[in-house]
């Protein structure tokens, strides 16, 4: 069915439905009743797609995330879906699963007005193709900020939780503390890793990079990197990861050689997963404002949708350090 079948039954023009269906408040109730009356009768969908061009407004939010597989998205994801439906919008969620290809696919939806504004958790373009998208379109950064990107972005101070973690070890009385980081997030990576760095120095502790040790992410390579560093003289007796799924990954390691996280070598975590408070020891660690950072990201997006040209803001959210099991030696 088209639209010109919804006209013929209503007795009217295609111009008429065309109006009732983009809720033009100039056609009167009666017509307005009989048109809708003719849709329902002949189920006839609009095509909202063509529509939404035409308005250059879909009403959607793309969200771009590197991955499934980390838990640590899960509530960041809540907070957007929850604060985009109170605005009226709905949420596209593409995985580009770190591949800069994909993310170029998926913000040609952006760029051919399929969707108003997207959301990036993570992203591999350039800083000239970030500032030129983020120029022309409404494109904001969530916890992953690309350094030196003209454009608006919610995170947490990541260089500060890192230093604020390695002082905690330091005040405890640790003088070798190793730090398992990754290989994906420049910018995190990078922030946390010098946060940990400054607390050495500032401590007056030597810092030596071969105790940071890169991973890809995954509980297995923790487990390596853990066995690597306990055979460094002097081995850590405290350690810092920077996701939670690392941190159980070394504490994997620790229990296969009769160890104990919390008894031998103390060892916190990033991003208070659901996973970080129930598993055996559970895992203390530093706490995103994950949910807050979902619905501060569709804020930031919406403020772009309604005026591309306002200025760019740049919001840090509290964190928190919980403790837990895996922190309860007494050194």
């Amino acid at each position: 069915m088209t639209i010109k079948d919804v006209a013929k039954v209503a007795g009217v023009s295609i111009a008429t439905v065309s109006r009732v269906i983009n809720k033009d408040t100039s056609v009167s109730p009666v017509t307005t009743k009989k048109v809708k009356k003719a849709i329902k009768e002949i189920n006839y969908i609009p095509n909202t797609v063509g529509r939404n061009l035409r308005k250059s407004k879909s009403e959607m939010i793309l969200v771009m995330l590197p991955t499934l597989s980390n838990p640590f998205y899960s509530k960041i994801l809540k907070g957007i879906e929850e604060r985009a439906t109170e605005q009226g919008y709905g949420v596209l969620i593409s995985v580009t699963h770190h591949d800069v290809k994909v993310e170029r696919k998926y913000l040609k939806m952006l760029t051919t007005k399929q969707v108003d504004g997207a959301i990036s958790l993570f992203s591999k373009l350039s800083l000239q193709e970030i500032n030129d998208l983020a120029s022309n379109y409404p494109f904001v950064q969530c916890c992953e900020y690309t350094e030196d990107a003209k454009l608006s972005y919610v995170m947490i101070d990541n260089q500060n939780a890192a230093y604020e973690a390695t002082q905690y070890f330091i005040k405890k009385g640790h003088q070798c503390i190793g730090m398992i980081s990754g290989s994906f997030y420049a910018s995190s990576e990078k922030l946390r890793e010098q946060g940990y760095k400054n607390a050495l120095i500032e401590a007056g502790i030597d810092y030596d990079p071969t105790y940071i040790m890169k991973s890809n992410y995954k509980p297995e390579s923790a487990m390596e990197i853990c066995q690597t560093l306990l055979q460094l003289d002097p081995a850590p007796t405290a350690l810092i990861a920077v996701s939670d799924t690392l941190a159980i990954g070394a504490i994997k390691y620790l229990k296969s050689i009769g160890m104990e996280a919390g008894v031998d070598i103390e060892i916190i975590g990033f991003d208070n997963a659901s996973i970080a408070s129930l598993y055996e020891p559970s895992i203390s660690t530093v706490a995103q404002p994950r949910y807050d950072l979902g619905t501060t990201s569709v804020e930031l997006v919406i403020e772009k949708i309604n005026n591309l040209h306002s200025v760019n803001k740049k919001i840090i959210l509290p964190h928190e350090i919980l403790f837990r099991e895996s922190t309860t030696s007494k050194k």
